[in-house]
């Protein structure tokens, strides 16, 4: 089967953009020595990649044994532990009678994700997905050779497993946005909007006036009205810029440990028998 050529470049071309932002050789113009490892090993990845990034061409220098005399040496950037690292890496030389095209294709896509790996490349694990799935069913093992594949497998799996850890943490890192919301509530300063003096009368915003689902509807004009008759006993003042939720009981104003209704000022049914509770 032939390789989707197109789709490969689309995968591949960011991969080799996030290796050129780790060791381009112009981020080392402080550092001669640096900048000509740099700028030799950028150039043969190049003539490496050359049968990816060309729609299938293999060329000469590409099959240049040359390419694959000593390790590919780069001076990083960065790569997680300390400021220009220098880390080596090896490209997969094609065996004898297994260097037809989907091969090298195959093998040097491979290659290019390992190499992200070493290089600390951030690779998201549908791109990996999808690039084992393109070179797979054109060249499912490398023709007779299956090293590719393996290092592929684990790279994806490790892939998959930073990718469940980075989550994970995330998860367990997040803000909790009720408590959040409770914290600037407890934190703003308000203004009374029609309460605008002690004397004042006060009356009830019937609209912030909501009901939990245990109360029965019957009883909403009779309990709004009980209300309306303690809003001084009940310190509306204090609280009028906040919605109201009415429950039948404290249980109902609860989900499991946490505060069912945050923001609201909670009341029950029966008041003012209870006391009010913010």
């Amino acid at each position: 089967m032939k390789i989707d050529s197109a789709r490969l470049q689309t995968l591949v071309k960011p991969l080799l953009r996030g290796i050129l932002l780790k060791v381009h050789p112009d981020f080392f113009a402080h550092d001669p020595v640096a900048k000509r490892i740099n700028q030799a090993s950028v150039q043969r990845l190049q003539d490496l990649l050359a049968p990816v990034l060309r729609d299938n061409a293999v060329s000469a220098a590409s099959r240049n044994a040359e390419l694959f005399s000593t390790p590919l040496e780069f001076v990083c950037k960065n790569v997680g532990q300390k400021p220009q690292d220098q880390i080596s890496f090896a490209f997969t030389k094609a065996h004898s009678g297994s260097s037809g095209i989907r091969w090298v294709i195959a093998q040097r896509t491979r290659d290019l994700v390992a190499l992200c790996s070493k290089l600390d490349v951030s690779v998201s694990t549908e791109t990996l997905s999808e690039i084992d799935d393109i070179i797979g069913r054109a060249a499912p093992a490398a023709n007779g050779h299956s090293e590719g594949r393996v290092v592929a497998d684990i790279e994806l799996r490790a892939a998959r497993a930073r990718e469940a850890r980075e989550n994970y943490d995330r998860k367990r890192n997040a803000p909790d946005p009720n408590a959040i919301l409770i914290e600037k509530l407890r934190h703003q300063r308000w203004w009374l909007g029609d309460q605008r003096g002690k004397s004042a009368r006060l009356e009830l915003d019937r609209g912030k006036v909501f009901f939990d689902s245990s109360v029965n509807p019957k009883d909403y004009v009779e309990i709004v009205q009980r209300i309306e008759g303690n809003l001084e006993r009940l310190h509306y003042s204090h609280w009028n810029h906040l919605p109201l939720m009415v429950v039948k009981s404290w249980r109902g104003s609860l989900s499991g440990s946490k505060i069912k209704y945050p923001g609201f000022v909670i009341m029950p049914a029966d008041v003012p028998v209870k006391a009010i509770r913010l």
